[in-house]
């Protein structure tokens, strides 16, 4: 597999942690350019969503859109999302960020 498809498998199981029942990835190309798009089904018929030109981008944009903003369940610092693996981030202190392992393929929090 290529980093770009791990990366998409790592968002896909991201957005089933943050509740998640089911996770589509879907493309319209009736029209260019084609557009992805990740579907995320929750409890009670509740749908999240995001949109981009690749499967990737889609997945991570509701990535971010569904953890920035939020609490970590584990230190209880508020939580925000970068998708890219990087040593330091702004603010590390004081937000718990979730960013991506390319050694362990997953999302992992800042706080572990």
């Amino acid at each position: 597999m290529s980093e770009d498809e791990d990366k998409l498998k790592a968002a896909i199981e991201f957005i089933r942690r943050t509740g998640a029942r089911q996770v589509q990835v879907r493309y319209s190309d009736d029209e260019r350019p084609t557009v992805w798009f990740v579907v995320a089904k929750y409890p009670k018929n509740h749908y999240e969503m995001d949109a981009a030109l690749t499967p990737l981008r889609a997945a991570l944009r509701l990535c971010e859109r569904l953890c920035d903003g939020g609490m970590c369940a584990y230190c209880h610092r508020p939580a925000g999302f970068e998708p890219d693996h990087l040593w330091r981030m702004p603010w590390d202190k004081v937000i718990c960020w979730y960013q991506y392992d390319p050694e362990l393929k997953t999302f992992r929090r800042g706080c572990e």
